[in-house]
């Protein structure tokens, strides 16, 4: 069966952006059949400043989610109780890391610089030291 193709509006991205935010993957959205496809989707936010910045917004606030997801996952209880078998557990704690640390990788593509996505709001001492020749002198500069 050929689905017809969806027009990208405004409206509709906003709703893309909403479910984003609460941490579906744009796959999983388009997927729904009364979505337009992954392609159009993409294609429209590179054509249109309005709706890439509806949509950049989207995805930091996804960063969000899947911050708040990693805390849950690694704070949530392990089951309990005699039936538990060590090897389930020890399964369910590798499945956890996976999980996690996939999330940290998408997050820090997703959101760099933090909610409102500026710079200035980066960490940008890491600790290095840049050293530079001015007049054939050596200064130091960081921490």
């Amino acid at each position: 069966m050929i689905m017809p193709n969806i027009k990208v509006t405004k409206t509709l991205l906003k709703d893309i952006c909403d479910r984003l935010a609460v941490g579906d993957s744009l796959i999983k959205i388009c997927k729904d059949t009364a979505m337009p496809d992954y392609r159009s989707v993409i294609r429209k936010v590179q054509q249109d400043e309005e709706m890439w910045e509806m949509y950049r917004r989207g995805r930091i606030l996804q960063a969000e989610y899947y911050s708040d997801h990693i805390n849950d996952l690694a704070t949530s209880p392990l089951p309990e109780g005699e039936e538990v078998d060590s090897r389930i557990l020890n399964a369910e704690v590798q499945r956890r890391r996976l999980e996690i640390d996939t999330l940290k990788w998408t997050f820090a593509r997703i959101q760099p610089y933090g909610l409102r996505d500026k710079k200035e709001d980066a960490n940008t001492n890491n600790g290095s030291i840049v050293l530079t020749w001015a007049n054939g002198e050596v200064t130091a500069s960081g921490s």
